[in-house]
């Protein structure tokens, strides 16, 4: 996974991969309090690039 993009402590995040030609945004109402937003956050990312790759 090679790409850019900023991790949200309001439980946002975007991110962008060039060489996938991938661009993603994430909003959720849940801050980054306990791990498990970040959990969340980093599932669907993992998700989306299993979709891509199947």
């Amino acid at each position: 996974m090679a790409g850019v993009g900023p991790g949200g402590g309001t439980g946002t995040s975007t991110y962008a991969d060039p060489e996938n030609g991938l661009t993603g945004i994430l909003l959720t109402r849940v801050g980054l309090t306990t791990p498990d937003p970040a959990r969340l956050i980093n599932d669907f990312w993992t998700t989306l690039y299993q979709a891509i790759y199947d």
